[in-house]
């Protein structure tokens, strides 16, 4: 949105990248080191969020493109 001149940054902005960035380290990090100590519920929630991020991230880029 440009406002005045001014170039206004929303809010979709900067979660849609935290979002991805969340859900990767997630994957890649947590799940990985659940696995080694052998606590398999907290990697499978870890999983579940890691994929939630993912998915809500892209999502919201999808739904951004189209609203712009």
């Amino acid at each position: 949105m440009v406002n005045g001149g001014i170039t206004a940054v929303s809010f979709v902005t900067y979660s849609i990248p935290l979002l991805l960035l969340t859900g990767f380290l997630i994957i890649h990090i947590d799940i990985k080191a659940y696995g080694e100590k052998e606590m398999y519920k907290e990697q499978k929630v870890s999983r579940f969020l890691g994929w939630t991020n993912i998915v809500l991230g892209f999502a919201m880029f999808i739904v951004s493109i189209f609203l712009k």
